[in-house]
């Protein structure tokens, strides 16, 4: 234990390769190697709703890796 340490949140840029192709209502974006796919009602909706899906992924299996290891 550090008695001294101080809890600071950072934040890092992870580069992963989505596609994004336009469909009859909309685009659809897929990110193949987290099998994450989402749908917007254009490009720029379906690239920040994968972004969200990502924060939200990445986060949930850090949050899984805290519990277990506290278990």
């Amino acid at each position: 234990m550090q008695p001294h340490a101080v809890n600071v949140p950072v934040i890092t840029s992870v580069h992963i390769e989505c596609k994004f192709w336009p469909e009859d209502d909309g685009w659809k974006g897929v990110c193949a190697e987290l099998s994450i796919s989402v749908h917007g009602g254009n490009f720029e909706h379906a690239k920040k709703n994968m972004k969200a899906a990502l924060q939200a992924f990445i986060g949930s299996m850090l949050r899984e890796r805290g519990a277990r290891i506290a278990a």
